[in-house]
């Protein structure tokens, strides 16, 4: 970063970068010609045009995101949760085991799809960037008729009062401006009619640039990223249980211990057992009173009781209930894809019970809405 620095600050770089505008201003300035029109064009093209830009790519994110959180699918982390799931079961195994394996990732790959599905077909981002960018545009003709109406010694001083009123909403590139300053010989009154016409033709350009580019591209502009935001609002901590991989359910990420009200069948977590090597159909609740023990890299392979697993997970908390049972959903996603998932995670297949293999897939949906409380 300080190597960058250096080179970006670096007074022979910027001149050199700079050379042809210096060579043009100065034969400018000693043929004593009027640089109203040309200054007025470099001050809305490499200043005031970046500086909209910006706050537009600014405000975009925290709009898509509002925009989000008022659809159904977002507006609480049940509903989220249920809703991503509820989409997994029409999806091939493959998806199931991302999901599992990759889980923060295939939220916010879930997520993006949605938001692109939400806004491609829809005019909403263009009613987002026309307003923002009708307040930059107010508030910047506002900026030039203030610093018009006080009279000022100088054009140097005349476009800092402009920077100085646009200073709460547009951030004015320093660079930009230090060499626009440079041999600076235009009238003050007349490069504030050119900045206007200026502004003006900036207005539409952008208005034109917005309308024909794509939502994807816009997207990857923005300062904030709409997936990782909502992410985080409707997901929380994004922590899964360490033997079933299930999501944590507490909300936020301000949490000491970590919890799940219904688990899954450790099998899809990769947990399998030692003698067999076949997947496990036990979930977290039954054998955290058990009297069986676990391994994996977190106990450097070696075996350990399942009632001390705090010693080994302690910001997780699997509440015992031997009464608990999977939910069909999960019964069903392991009973069909048992196979694919034994190869994925290099064992053998688990022994499924009779009763799992016969649950349908209105059955396993209708599971999934009772686990949720979805109507």
């Amino acid at each position: 970063m300080h190597e960058d620095f250096i080179q970006e600050n670096d007074p022979y770089r910027c001149l050199q970068r700079n050379k042809n505008k210096f060579c043009a201003d100065f034969k400018d300035v000693f043929y004593k010609r009027d640089q109203c029109q040309k200054k007025a064009e470099e001050f809305t093209n490499q200043s005031l045009k970046p500086a909209v830009e910006d706050f537009i790519h600014r405000s975009l994110g925290r709009d898509i995101v509002d925009k989000m959180l008022t659809r159904e699918e977002f507006s609480t982390r049940m509903s989220f949760q249920y809703y991503i799931v509820e989409d997994l079961v029409s999806k091939s195994f493959k998806s199931f085991h991302f999901y599992i394996c990759s889980y923060e990732d295939y939220v916010k790959q879930w997520i993006y799809n949605r938001i692109i599905e939400s806004f491609s077909s829809e005019s909403t981002v263009c009613e987002f960037e026309d307003r923002h960018l009708q307040s930059c545009i107010n508030h910047i003709n506002d900026a030039i008729r203030m610093a018009t109406a006080e009279k000022t010694d100088s054009l140097r001083t005349f476009v800092e009062k402009i920077c100085k009123e646009l200073g709460d909403k547009l951030v004015i590139s320093q660079d930009a401006l230090d060499a626009f300053m440079v041999l600076n010989n235009a009238d003050q009154e007349q490069f504030a009619d050119w900045l206007n016409a200026c502004v003006m033709e900036m207005t539409e350009s952008l208005r034109n640039k917005f309308k024909n580019t794509r939502f994807e591209t816009k997207l990857t502009h923005l300062h904030v990223k709409p997936q990782n935001e909502l992410f985080t609002r409707v997901i929380g901590c994004g922590k899964q249980c360490p033997f079933c991989k299930i999501a944590c359910d507490a909300g936020g990420r301000d949490h000491t211990e970590h919890f799940a009200s219904l688990h899954r069948p450790q099998g899809l977590g990769r947990f399998k057992w030692e003698d067999s090597k076949r997947l496990t159909t036990d979930i977290c609740s039954s054998l955290v009173i058990s009297d069986l023990h676990f391994s994996c890299s977190a106990t450097n392979n070696e075996y350990h009781p399942y009632k001390t697993y705090k010693n080994i997970f302690p910001d997780w908390d699997i509440r015992p209930d031997v009464s608990l049972e999977v939910s069909d959903y999960w019964k069903y996603v392991m009973a069909k894809y048992n196979k694919e998932f034994a190869e994925a995670y290099e064992a053998e297949p688990a022994d499924i019970p009779d009763s799992w293999k016969k649950i349908t897939l209105e059955q396993a949906k209708k599971s999934l809405k009772e686990s949720f409380s979805i109507k």
